[in-house]
């Protein structure tokens, strides 16, 4: 009974409000990342160049979330979460708006790398963050909710983005997709944030520093320095158990990237029409979302443990990659694509998960940052590797194989850690 009343509390009107942001956050990243492969081909006439230059674009603009992710660190020291959350927001919904104003394609490139980039990466860490320091008994389920927005993205945006593109022309969707961003905002500034539950450790040489910062610029430019290595927290990179989670991150990531990028081209090449491989990625989307909240039942009431999770996630969606050279029909592709969606969302959340529960409240920032900063590694990959194989053999099949075994390799530093009996939280 007590247990209910906690849970019950959990999801407060805070608790609604703060599901509500990281479900927008999500849903506005894959907004933006459904909408540049739909506009690519338009992009690449009006601008009058390659394919490949709107494609590095779109790539920089991930690449820069991860990279600005690190910027969370510094100003989670300075500034409120919720002002972060508010003012980035803004900056993103800004980006979008310069997008469509663009001339040329440095112009599109300053738009979406330098402003919509870094301020997902802080948003994205941000609000993992501020979940985690409120939910204690239902944080799988809130983190889930947050993880459908991904899913909602895939099934809506690309017929939206279309829609938008056949009736105004690209500059009159970009316009409104921006319009869209701007809910992003609001729902930000309804957000109210829990402090975290833990007091700064301060000793005698800190105390002694901060006497002699008084005396002039060169002792607070010192001081400075050494805050902003300590919020850096690189010593995080030391620990074992951080790899853990890096690496479980690093399957799914992998694995999903790839298969976005290849299952389409991949069953066309299988003989299937182009439109037949488009509709089948919808089944990914629908397992993706309820794959998002289907361990929070069981991990939240402490039936399972996110790791035994992780692993039977990780086998699953391991499968539904072996498997495809021997699916040769729409009603096995239908079903094998729904796992993989369903498993891939649910190594998502559970990543996230697992680092709630294995570190301290006061390094969940520096944790969420080095695991999305360590993303650039899968994502380049899986752009690089099955191409490469199917440039050499002539078929995907071998590729998709390889992509599968990714996640289940990747368990080896959970497997140990567990064997080991060394890390609390597992």
């Amino acid at each position: 009974m007590y247990t209910l009343k906690k849970i019950a509390m959990e999801f407060d009107t805070d608790g609604y409000f703060l599901v509500l942001f990281s479900f927008t956050a999500n849903l506005m990243w894959g907004c933006v990342n459904k909408s540049m492969g739909v506009l690519l081909p338009t992009l690449t006439d009006q601008f009058t160049t390659h394919t490949w230059v709107i494609g590095i674009i779109a790539s920089l603009t991930g690449v820069m979330s991860y990279f600005g992710g690190l910027l969370t660190m510094p100003l989670d020291e300075r500034f409120s979460c919720r002002r972060l959350l508010v003012v980035t927001s803004a900056v993103e919904s800004i980006g979008l708006l310069l997008f469509p104003l663009a001339r040329s394609t440095i112009h599109m490139a300053l738009a979406l790398a330098v402003l919509v980039g870094p301020s997902v990466g802080i948003i994205m860490v941000l609000n993992k963050v501020v979940l985690g320091r409120h939910f204690r008994e239902r944080f799988t389920l809130a983190c889930g909710i947050g993880h459908a927005g991904q899913a909602v993205a895939l099934l809506a945006f690309a017929p939206m983005t279309q829609l938008f593109l056949d009736t105004y022309g690209w500059r009159g969707a970009a316009l409104l997709l921006a319009g869209i961003s701007m809910h992003q905002i609001a729902s930000a500034a309804v957000v109210r944030v829990t402090k975290a539950q833990y007091e700064p450790v301060t000793d005698c040489s800190d105390s002694y520093q901060d006497y002699n910062d008084k005396e002039g610029c060169r002792s607070r430019g010192k001081k400075s320095c050494l805050h902003l290595v300590k919020a850096v927290d690189l010593g995080i990179l030391l620990e074992f158990k951080f790899w853990i989670v890096s690496m479980c991150r690093f399957g799914v990531a992998f694995a999903f990237n790839s298969w976005m990028l290849y299952y389409v081209p991949h069953l066309e090449v299988k003989g299937f029409p182009p439109q037949v491989a488009a509709t089948l990625c919808s089944a990914a989307a629908v397992g993706y979302f309820f794959g998002s909240i289907m361990w929070a039942p069981l991990i939240d009431r402490g039936f399972m443990k996110c790791s035994t999770a992780i692993i039977v996630s990780s086998i699953s969606l391991s499968l539904s990659f072996v498997v495809d050279p021997w699916v040769n029909d729409i009603a096995s592709y239908a079903v094998v694509t729904f796992v993989c969606g369903l498993f891939s969302a649910a190594l998502y959340t559970l990543s996230d998960v697992l680092i709630r529960d294995i570190f301290e409240l006061d390094r969940l920032v520096s944790a969420y940052v080095w695991k999305q900063f360590f993303l650039f590694a899968p994502v380049f990959l899986a752009g690089f590797l099955p191409g490469w194989m199917y440039e050499a053999r002539g078929s995907y099949d071998l590729a998709f194989i390889m992509i599968g075994l990714v996640p289940t390799i990747c368990l080896l530093p959970l497997i140990i850690g567990l064997l080991r009996k060394t890390t609390n939280g597992l």
